[in-house]
């Protein structure tokens, strides 16, 4: 079956109120990233989105060429980002024990510390806006959610 592009007349009240549920959903993540973002205000959202890439290969490290890939960024565009969070002291270069030619990029011991606060605040940020529902609310939009998405991301994806 294909999908609809556009809504017919008997489907426009329900489009309207796709739109405005989309919108609401799209505030809510851009306020609690914004308030998420007074912890490390110098860095870009990019910036901010690599460090937490990062943060998932925090033992083993991560090399430029799979940044790029999972952020669809060129390699050269990745190595300008690294450079300033090196100069900003939140990444480290090292070499990789397993392939001498190979460079792994590591958090900071800092880094790693600004990045549980980060996800800390951002947690928080989000229960204070669910705070306006009670429990049974709070339990009838996570069936809900889970019926319109099933798939579950982790944790670690999520950041």
């Amino acid at each position: 079956m294909p999908e609809k592009q556009f809504p017919g007349e008997s489907d426009t009240a329900r489009y309207e109120l796709l739109q405005r549920l989309l919108l609401r959903m799209f505030s809510l993540m851009k306020n609690v990233q914004r308030d998420a973002s007074v912890i490390k205000p110098s860095l870009s959202p990019p910036q901010a989105r690599l460090v937490l890439i990062i943060s998932r290969y925090s033992d083993s490290g991560i090399s430029v060429k799979e940044l790029a890939r999972l952020t669809s960024v060129t390699p050269g565009a990745i190595t300008q980002f690294i450079n300033t969070l090196v100069d900003k002291k939140l990444i480290t270069r090292e070499t990789d024990p397993a392939d001498r030619r190979s460079i792994k990029i590591k958090l900071t011991p800092s880094a790693r510390n600004e990045i549980h606060q980060f996800k800390n605040v951002l947690f928080n940020s989000a229960a204070k806006k669910f705070d306006a529902l009670n429990t049974d609310e709070l339990k009838e939009i996570t069936r809900i959610m889970a019926k319109v998405n099933p798939e579950i991301i982790t944790k670690e994806e999520m950041f």
